[in-house]
């Protein structure tokens, strides 16, 4: 008496070879094959033969899930888009590397073919120098030399006589206020010249060292410098103040 075979139990919902032959996968539910299947399939569950199915023999490769083979694609698209967009960067960039040589190049060539210029020598300023005796303004202030002195080694002072390192040169000089203020003068300003050399006046106390003179009016006074014995001067350079740009007066010879 032959024992009737038990029927295997349904294989357990998942994707599995169309059983009606067709390629592709179709879906079971656990009781009923779907028409439509879900987005992303499963892969079929092995062991389970359906009918019209073939088994898969152990070690086979699985079929290729359809989401995969989409997933591939769009890698392979976005891949595609960037190389096109670094190859345009790079055209883009050797091009106007190559625009920007060819604009320079003429320039270059220009600089290139043209001969340095010489560079015109620039004039050198000489300073006027008035005639002796002759009225000359620097600032608010005019000058007029009224005479020369030397040969003196010491000149009395507030305090003490004042010795000569060599010998003293006094100019005694008639200043005026041109200016619409009060100005002050100072002899220590005042400048001799001595072969193109410059001497600083010598400062006394009691001799023009500071004197206040209201517009319009002037003083008599005298600057003193200590020069080298024999020495001659040849101009004096008369100065409203420390920074003016100062006036030059020839001298005549001392008596």
């Amino acid at each position: 008496m032959t024992t009737p075979s038990t029927p295997p139990p349904p294989p357990p919902p998942g994707w599995y070879p169309d059983p009606d032959g067709r390629p592709g996968l179709r879906y079971w539910d656990g009781t009923n094959w779907t028409i439509s299947a879900p987005p992303t399939p499963a892969a079929p569950i092995p062991g389970y033969a359906v009918a019209g199915a073939p088994v898969p023999a152990p070690g086979a490769s699985q079929p290729a899930k359809p989401g995969g083979s989409i997933n591939k694609r769009w890698a392979l698209g976005v891949a595609g888009v960037f190389a096109v967009l670094v190859a345009i960067a790079a055209f883009s960039d050797s091009g106007g590397d190559s625009k920007k040589s060819e604009s320079s190049s003429p320039s270059t060539r220009s600089a290139a073919a043209s001969p340095p210029r010489a560079s015109a020598p620039s004039a050198t300023k000489t300073r006027e120098i008035a005639p002796p005796d002759s009225a000359v303004r620097d600032g608010k202030f005019e000058f007029q030399v009224l005479g020369v002195e030397r040969g003196a080694t010491s000149m009395d002072d507030a305090f003490a006589p004042e010795i000569a390192k060599g010998e003293f040169f006094t100019v005694k000089i008639r200043v005026t206020n041109v200016g619409d203020d009060a100005r002050s003068f100072s002899a220590t300003n005042q400048k001799l010249i001595i072969d193109g050399n410059e001497y600083d006046a010598t400062s006394f106390l009691n001799k023009g060292w500071r004197d206040k003179i209201n517009p319009g009016l002037g003083i008599d006074t005298e600057a003193t410098f200590d020069i080298p014995k024999g020495a001659v001067p040849t101009a004096i350079e008369f100065h409203d103040s420390m920074f003016s740009g100062g006036a030059q007066v020839a001298l005549a010879p001392a008596s």
